[in-house]
């Protein structure tokens, strides 16, 4: 299913339902053989549930609801409101092989899943029931799931009762150069956010592309730095004139001139300078698992 959906950062686009990253790519590709489209694939959206605290001095207006949904992460709250959120939970089943059994309760519990049981079906499959985040059900919980189990388990899940769930949950903001870059950020419980922040600032400075300035990318929530990597800038060395023909003789003061007025511009260019964003970049927020 789709219906049409616009971001401030991307443009108008496209809400489509994918059964996973195995899913994103075949269809990616097909556009790009049958209609010479390069389609930019985003993270998926889950919705929130934002409970608002009334504190001394809040600004917010006393009309507008005291509890909100939200997928769109631009509406997330700022910093210095006090607020709880509620994330959506699934009932979650799969069926495997008995000697997965450790793969399958290892990936349960790294997805925060709670109330585990394990029923055995047969001598050799076992069926394991849990209660997990659909926000971590969404992202590559499948692609996970059929990599620890050579690809012999299979699971579904429905809307858990009740349907949502109080967490510990933080927005982690990706900015690169100074700019935060909205379809990027991503929500995740606040225990893992510095080594998400980590692992997802590697995979960035991996796949980004290489500028004639240093791109400096951080991971944040709120003010604070989380994680941080810098892509180096190309170097082209001023002193040479043409091929292998260097500045020649002289006062070494007019190097230094030269060195100088180069780092000047880079340093320019590192504040007004773009940077591409490829697919790649956005599938380093889809998997955020080191």
């Amino acid at each position: 299913a789709s219906n049409g959906d616009g971001g401030p950062f991307l443009g108008p686009g496209l809400k489509v339902g994918f059964q996973g990253l195995l899913h994103v790519e075949v269809f990616q590709q097909r556009l790009r053989d049958e209609f010479d489209i390069d389609a930019i694939v985003t993270p998926p959206k889950v919705p929130y549930r934002i409970s608002y605290l009334l504190s001394k001095g809040d600004a917010r207006d006393v009309d507008l609801p005291a509890t909100e949904t939200i997928e769109d992460l631009s509406k997330w709250p700022g910093q210095g409101r006090r607020f709880n959120v509620e994330e959506p939970i699934v009932d979650v089943r799969i069926m495997a092989p008995m000697g997965y059994a450790g793969n399958i309760m290892d990936l349960i519990k790294r997805k925060r899943g709670l109330g585990m049981e394990t029923k055995p079906i047969d001598e050799t499959t076992w069926l394991f029931t849990a209660q997990i985040p659909w926000g971590e059900v969404v992202t590559d919980f499948h692609d996970e799931l059929k990599t620890s189990t050579a690809g012999y388990a299979s699971f579904d899940c429905f809307e858990s009762d009740p349907p949502y769930q109080e967490a510990n949950l933080c927005k982690v903001d990706i900015v690169l150069n100074e700019e935060s870059v909205g379809p990027l950020s991503f929500v995740c419980h606040r225990d893992v956010a510095q080594q998400q922040g980590r692992v997802v600032c590697k995979k960035l400075q991996n796949v980004l592309p290489r500028q004639q300035f240093v791109t400096v990318i951080q991971a944040k929530i709120d003010s604070r730095i989380l994680a941080s990597e810098r892509i180096r800038a190309y170097r082209k060395d001023v002193l040479t004139t043409g091929g292998s023909k260097s500045v020649g003789g002289g006062d070494v003061s007019r190097k230094k001139k030269l060195l100088e007025k180069q780092k000047r511009g880079k340093k320019r260019q590192q504040s007004s300078g773009k940077v591409t964003l490829s697919q790649e970049a956005f599938n380093s927020i889809v998997s955020r698992s080191s």
